[in-house]
């Protein structure tokens, strides 16, 4: 039971450092149930949550290392053959947390390029991305910088390097890259509203091609924009 696993994995918190045994207790555990992509990703992001309720000032470096080696004990080989494409819709929270999920699994590097950033949820994830070291680079609109609830200038102060475009036109973009692995697309906007009200979708995919062609946009992006602050 998915419960179960949750319990094996809160326990091996209370030292606040993964065993080789105890690692091997959870991929034993992991290897006895039949787990989708989605449920190993709800799985990853629990540990997530885990890890950031226990860590404090005088602890994050071991929490840090605790949340590696946990999510190092749930990979699993992937099939190349097989790929990943999940779609999401709204108004509902499938789309919110499919991006929260995502943004949560990033080891190395996040590229977001969005209209605009609104939804209070999604910013602080955001923000705890990069407090733990991974980079994140934003793209957005300049016309939607001042808008009642932005969460870009939020961002900016806390060191999160965002560029904007600086054109009577709108970066209308909704994307973003995880790892240079894995691309979330589609018309969901970045905002409380689109969870709440309105109809949208998002795409997560991994095929080689797609995240390849994004990758080299937002690079392009990223050299056309003007640092915002």
């Amino acid at each position: 039971m998915m419960n179960d696993l949750i319990k094996l994995i809160s326990e091996t918190l209370e030292d606040e450092i993964l065993s080789r045994k105890e690692k091997k207790s959870i991929k034993n555990a992991l290897a006895r149930q039949s787990l989708d992509d989605h449920q190993i990703a709800f799985l990853r992001s629990k540990v997530f949550d885990m890890a950031m309720e226990r860590a404090g000032s005088d602890n994050y470096g071991r929490i840090i290392g605790w949340l590696e080696e946990a999510n190092k004990a749930l990979a699993r080989p992937i099939n190349p053959q097989k790929g990943i494409s999940l779609a999401t819709f709204s108004p509902g929270d499938a789309c919110r947390d499919l991006i929260i999920t995502q943004l949560r699994q990033a080891s190395k590097r996040v590229d977001i390029c969005v209209f605009t950033i609104s939804d209070n949820q999604l910013r602080d994830v955001i923000a705890e991305v990069h407090k733990r070291g991974t980079r994140v680079r934003i793209i957005t609109d300049n016309d939607k910088l001042h808008d009642k609830g932005s969460d870009i200038e939020w961002l900016a102060q806390k060191g999160l390097p965002i560029r904007i475009d600086a054109t009577d036109y709108h970066m209308h973009h909704k994307f973003a890259i995880i790892d240079k692995k894995y691309l979330l697309t589609g018309s969901y906007n970045w905002t409380r509203s689109a969870a709440e009200y309105n109809h949208e979708n998002i795409l997560l995919s991994d095929e080689p091609g797609a995240v390849k062609d994004y990758s080299k946009e937002f690079e392009k992006l990223w050299d056309e924009m003007v640092p915002f602050g």
